[in-house]
């Protein structure tokens, strides 16, 4: 039987709204919306596990709406979905199952060592390349895809912007259908964690609720945002990701 956070405050209820949407809006665009929930939801007292559980459930729907808004619009390389979908939602299975038998201490610094390993995929810079079709072999697809899969499932934060960076470099596809794409596999990497997480029974409900209602409103804005401003867009959005997250790691490490 899944669990409820039932101390939760409404202070809390609103920053976890506020919150969904931040990471809804900038997963859309650039990925790593779990760079910004999963501290906010380790602030809030939740022990590493649940944390993981609530994230999943809150990106799961968020990435969905993204999903459909990049199809709509026809953004997404549905050869690279068809093929990798699976790989990634078994890995991500087997990394929710897996990150079940860690400790919280394991869990909380996996998490703090895996967000500063995303910024560094971020400075990386990448060939201004055309889409490629000679690249996209089953082998080549899984292969830059399904690790990222096992990732998410076991951690989480960074994954969007992962496997962005991972289709860019080996698919060599151009930077907006590298993100449109990413977002049915983040789904189904979600969704894979999701249904571990809930048959563990580690989804704490009264915050994971209104965290998923704000991130598919956040998703919504942000890829009509980024479908509209292009590359160029995307480009100063993760720019500013960055600059936050190395500002939120440098108080961090101040405060403790």
């Amino acid at each position: 039987m899944t669990e409820l956070f039932t101390e939760i405050s409404t202070t809390w209820i609103i920053v976890f709204i506020i919150t969904g949407f931040l990471a809804g809006y900038i997963d859309s665009i650039a990925g790593g919306g779990g760079m910004i929930q999963v501290p906010m939801l380790l602030f809030s007292g939740m022990s590493p596990v649940h944390v993981l559980a609530t994230n999943k459930v809150a990106g799961v729907l968020g990435v969905l709406m993204a999903t459909i808004k990049y199809a709509l619009n026809k953004k997404i390389s549905f050869k690279v979905v068809s093929i990798a979908i699976i790989p990634c939602l078994v890995a991500s299975y087997l990394g929710s199952l897996l990150v079940m038998f860690l400790s919280d201490e394991v869990i909380k610094w996996a998490i703090l060592i895996a967000i500063p390993i995303a910024m560094v995929f971020l400075f990386k810079k990448s060939k201004e390349i055309k889409n490629d079709e000679n690249k996209l072999t089953k082998k080549n697809i899984i292969l830059a895809t399904a690790p990222i899969g096992f990732y998410d499932g076991l951690l989480g934060p960074g994954t969007g912007t992962y496997l962005t960076i991972s289709m860019k470099k080996f698919l060599n596809l151009d930077f907006l259908i590298s993100t449109a794409s990413t977002k049915p596999l983040n789904f189904a990497t979600n969704f894979g964690s999701v249904i571990a997480f809930l048959m563990a029974g580690k989804i704490l409900w009264l915050a994971a609720i209104p965290m998923a209602l704000a991130n598919i409103a956040g998703s919504y804005v942000g890829s009509h945002y980024a479908i509209k401003g292009g590359e160029e867009f995307i480009k100063k959005v993760l720019i500013f990701v960055l600059v936050m997250m190395l500002v939120g790691n440098i108080i961090k490490i101040v405060v403790s």
